[in-house]
């Protein structure tokens, strides 16, 4: 139980931490590249859809996934595994919408966005925190389902 508090604690103060440090949200489009906003739209397609598929390519080779509600935890998991579980969590909640609630930067090499996805079962809180891979590439670094 203090393991799980633990990491409820580390999740909010990494939450704040990314949040306090924004330099703003991303609202102005100038200052978002084509490429954001094309990792932005097939993220939001791949919820709305529950296409785990096309979620997957937008991972980083090891990404950090954390499904409370299934009780997964991974610090470092490929996306070929996580590949497979996000497959397994569209089964057992089919979408019915997915909307950004918030989304930000750190750095010009760190984006987190915070979207509500509603299945049919249960609501979820997404974190996910995009990383730059390369000079024109963004990646999820990290992805938390915290169910709400």
């Amino acid at each position: 139980m203090i393991m799980k508090s633990m990491k409820y604690l580390m999740s909010a103060i990494i939450f704040i931490f990314l949040t306090s440090s924004a330099t703003r949200p991303n609202k102005d489009d100038s200052k978002i590249s084509k490429e954001d906003k094309e990792l932005a739209d097939r993220i939001r397609m791949s919820f709305r859809g529950g296409n785990s598929r096309m979620l997957a390519s937008c991972l980083n080779q090891q990404v950090e996934l954390v499904i409370d509600s299934e009780k997964i935890d991974f610090r470092k998991i490929s996306s070929q595994q996580a590949e497979q579980i996000l497959k397994s969590f569209f089964q057992k909640n089919p979408p019915l919408t997915f909307q950004y609630v918030y989304q930000g930067a750190s750095n010009a090499d760190l984006r987190y966005n915070v979207g509500t996805y509603r299945s049919r079962n249960k609501d979820f809180l997404i974190y996910i925190l995009v990383r730059r891979a390369d000079a024109n590439k963004y990646v999820i670094d990290t992805i938390q389902f915290r169910e709400g």
